[in-house]
């Protein structure tokens, strides 16, 4: 395996059919050994005892994230929920405004991309694993100009913790997929 894998996201990722532009975005990535479904497997069993730092982190915007919570669930509970998945890529998605989750009455894949109404933020957020290389990605877009400039506001006070708790999560889904030997 090359010692220096490239860190930025490859091309043609499901990520790109939702959100081929945005404003805002996080990636981070682990190098990992097991097999990518078998990564992706693991990753929606992942629980907050196991990435504690992530949960302290979350746990200023998120109402009692239980220890044996799966991640996972606890993001869906949020309003974010799997847009997409294939056997190297997860997918999930959500729509915010300043009165909270956007849920729409057909399924959020669906009107995920073409959702463009005023004063909200699409999120999406996804894992993916080739070459032994597991990583993550997180972009967002706001829907009108008033939104990006209120959003670029709090993501310069939440991109670190932000990129913790990615990093956290990455480094839970490491321990639990790379079984030493």
């Amino acid at each position: 395996m090359d010692e220096n894998p490239k860190t930025e996201p490859p091309e043609g990722l499901l990520i790109d059919r939702y959100m081929p532009e945005w404003h805002f975005r996080e990636h981070h990535w682990v190098k990992v050994s097991a097999a990518p479904a078998e990564v992706l497997g693991q990753a929606r069993e992942l629980t907050w005892r196991e990435a504690p730092v992530a949960r302290a982190l979350l746990a200023f915007t998120r109402n009692k994230l239980r220890p044996d919570g799966r991640v996972l669930d606890d993001f869906a509970m949020g309003g974010d929920t799997v847009l997409e998945l294939s056997e190297g890529e997860l997918v999930y998605g959500g729509i915010g405004s300043a009165a909270g989750p956007v849920r729409p009455d057909r399924p959020m894949a669906e009107v995920f991309g073409d959702y463009a109404e005023p004063g909200c933020t699409k999120v999406v957020f996804t894992l993916h694993c080739a070459g032994g290389i597991l990583s993550t990605e997180t972009r967002i877009l706001a829907t009108d100009e008033s939104t990006r400039r209120s959003f670029g506001r709090y993501w310069a006070a939440i991109r670190i913790p932000s990129g913790m708790i990615r990093i956290a999560l990455l480094a839970a889904l490491k321990r639990r997929v790379d079984i030493p030997s």
